[in-house]
């Protein structure tokens, strides 16, 4: 008998996107919930962080897009394994998720909040639903909010330039890495991938010019099947 999944998620955030990455790498089916405008709100009522996503099986509730990935590799351990068996490989798999989600993240939200189109979509798709009158005060307070979090993040007390050159390089590293199998980790596509491709993949929707820098790599291009 097969399990009733469902993906709650915010359609813009990149580990919404990793756990439903993850979960079609595993062959899951699974359904989804999107929270934005003013469903956001009942979010909260999902978890004791009130953060997305939140993966529901059968009504046991998951928070967290790692927790949830290494749930899935002990809940189905006959389908694709999202973490290498070989320790030095899960190690180095668990240390490119950890660096995608806690750093490359954070380029994700700087391109984000200082591109217009960007930004723009990201606020159409924030105020789904509320009335007019909140439209015009949302894409001014959305700004100031990711701009106080990049302030204490670091990211936004840097030169642009310095931001960009040093996306640069990180983006030279993973095309590095890529070079030797088409993979980050070995052989095979895992966890490492996974959460790399998801951020990537959110600059590339809502950014052009960063997009473009992205494009001009093409293992990466390969890799993101762009």
């Amino acid at each position: 008998m097969s399990s009733a999944v469902v993906l709650h998620q915010f359609e813009i955030s990149p580990f919404c996107q990793k756990v439903a990455m993850a979960l079609k790498f595993k062959g899951i089916e699974y359904s989804t919930v999107d929270y934005n405008g003013l469903q956001a709100a009942k979010a909260q009522k999902l978890s004791k962080a009130g953060k997305l996503p939140v993966l529901d099986i059968d009504g046991m509730c998951i928070q967290d897009s790692t927790r949830i990935a290494r749930y899935l590799d002990d809940a189905y351990p006959d389908r694709p394994a999202l973490y290498p068996k070989d320790l030095s490989q899960r190690v180095l798999a668990e240390l490119w998720e950890d660096w995608a989600d806690e750093l490359l993240y954070w380029y994700e939200v700087y391109f984000r909040v200082n591109d217009a189109a960007a930004l723009d979509e990201a606020v159409a798709i924030s105020v789904q639903g509320r009335p007019a009158h909140e439209r015009y005060i949302a894409k001014p307070l959305l700004k100031a909010a990711l701009k106080s979090q990049l302030y204490f993040q670091g990211l936004g007390r840097m030169a642009a330039a310095d931001v960009e050159a040093e996306f640069h390089r990180h983006l030279d590293r993973i095309e590095h890495a890529l070079e030797p199998s088409g993979w980050l980790v070995g052989e095979h596509k895992c966890i490492a991938d996974i959460a790399v491709a998801a951020q990537l993949s959110e600059i590339v929707r809502t950014s052009r010019p960063m997009g473009a820098v992205i494009r001009a790599r093409p293992a990466i291009v390969r890799w993101l099947g762009l």
